[in-house]
């Protein structure tokens, strides 16, 4: 049973990755092989499915696709958001990691694209398998990881410039002690020199080349923070063209002539509000509502000091 319901999930999965369309419920129990019995079953079936994949780390889109009947709802899965999330990797896993995911490519899971594509296009769906982001590749890794990673074994201080929430650069001296990978992000913990304390520094933050100094420092039994990493979802609309940064690591729910309305997470309150008003006025926030306040607050005491 469990061989079954983990092919079931691959198959799932690949569906609604090859497609650009959302996929009815009727449409995937056709195109998945695994969905068989009553309709109430396959229903039962497909809600505990979600949940797993979901539970791994792999985000399901939803979106009413009949505009008379809103109840009628299709999936899909992004293959721009399709990750999953890292945990503390030291240097030899890295390259392991690496070595594993190839092997995977070339080998796996051959048969199960080709049959769920047979599938699909029996049921008249285009898909595309060429480029299904499937291997568990250790893709996106920040180009600064190999000169962090040389530090952290060689027990040297660096020195960098950091981006804080507030926007600002911050030269900083920290003495590397181990990468991790938390919601889809790299970071790096370390030991603040100045203020002797651990803290987390995520990598796309460094602005600059990294400084290796010559000062080594004493290695440290630690553990990688475990707490919660709070973000902020929000609803927004971006001008066409304009606004690509955004738009890059937005997920787009519908598209209108000259706007976009999208779905972003960022990092916090402060960064959403500091990310908006560096694009206005070509981005505009629906939700949530507490965003837009503190947006519209800001946008208020920009005009008033700038009149």
């Amino acid at each position: 049973m469990a061989s079954e319901k983990n092919e079931r999930l691959v198959n799932l999965t690949i569906c609604l990755l090859a497609t650009k369309k959302f996929l009815t419920k009727a449409q995937i129990f056709k195109a998945v092989a695994g969905y068989e019995g009553s309709t109430e079953a396959s229903d039962r079936m497909f809600e505990r499915d979600k949940e797993e994949l979901r539970s791994l780390g792999i985000e399901i889109e939803m979106k009413s696709i009949d505009p008379l009947f809103e109840d009628e709802i299709g999936y899909r899965i992004s293959p721009e958001r399709y990750k999953f999330n890292l945990g503390p990797l030291s240097a030899e896993e890295i390259t392991l990691l690496a070595v594993a995911a190839q092997a995977w490519k070339e080998s796996a899971l051959k048969d199960v694209a080709l049959s769920t594509s047979l599938r699909l296009q029996s049921l008249g769906i285009n898909s595309d398998f060429s480029e299904l982001p499937l291997a568990p590749t250790v893709s996106h890794l920040p180009e600064i990881v190999p000169t962090i990673l040389e530090a952290i074994e060689s027990s040297k201080v660096i020195e960098i410039q950091y981006r804080n929430q507030e926007d600002q650069i911050e030269a900083k001296k920290i003495a590397p002690l181990g990468l991790y990978s938390r919601n889809s992000r790299w970071y790096l913990y370390a030991n603040d020199i100045s203020k002797n304390e651990h803290r987390s520094y995520r990598l796309d933050r460094f602005a600059g080349e990294i400084k290796r100094t010559n000062k080594g420092f004493e290695r440290e039994s630690f553990a990688f923070p475990n707490t919660y990493f709070p973000t902020l979802d929000a609803v927004i609309k971006i001008r066409r063209d304009f606004a690509p940064a955004l738009m890059a690591k937005s997920s787009v729910i519908e598209t209108e002539a000259d706007w976009i309305t999208c779905q972003i997470q960022f990092d916090s309150l402060n960064a959403a509000v500091a990310e908006i008003l560096r694009n206005s006025p070509n981005v505009v926030v629906i939700q949530p509502i507490n965003l837009v306040s503190e947006v519209t607050k800001s946008l208020s005491n920009l005009a008033a000091i700038h009149g």
